[in-house]
């Protein structure tokens, strides 16, 4: 008998409130005001953009994929940061701009005795990263673990 993959599905509301800004949401979540970044015009350096939004999701999709993975592993993560800067560029074969490439360090404290263990996780946490799997982006994690 195959075995039947679960599909999980994600509503967002989009308004646009003049200029080159809008507000998003999702039911029960609080709006977000969303703005193109600092190098377009109408850029508000006070609110998200796109392309950090998308950056961000890439980070928070890996630390949740790691964590889940310490989880089911019997490893204590203390504490969890990460870095992320995302390149933008003109693509080479169809010339349209797009993230070629982000770069993430992350660095994380697990309890004492689980470090190896942890690294050991960290490939599994980044081939799991829903995120970053739905993306032709390269996702370079450069992770800094210890204890």
């Amino acid at each position: 008998m195959p075995l039947g993959s679960k599909v999980f599905q994600y509503q967002t509301e989009l308004e646009w409130v003049g200029g080159r800004e809008c507000r998003v949401g999702a039911p029960g979540r609080p709006d977000l005001t969303v703005t193109p970044p600092e190098d377009f015009p109408g850029a508000n350096a006070m609110h998200w953009s796109p392309e950090h939004l998308f950056t961000a999701s890439l980070q928070s999709c890996t630390m949740l994929s790691f964590l889940a993975h310490c989880a089911h592993n019997g490893v204590e993560v203390v504490s969890y940061q990460s870095e992320a800067a995302g390149e933008l560029a003109r693509r080479e074969e169809d010339r349209r701009y797009a993230f070629r490439r982000v770069a993430m360090i992350v660095t994380a404290t697990v309890a004492g005795g689980h470090a190896h263990l942890a690294q050991g996780l960290t490939a599994k946490a980044e081939r799991d990263c829903f995120i970053s799997a739905s993306t032709t982006a390269t996702v370079e994690t450069a992770w800094r673990i210890s204890e």
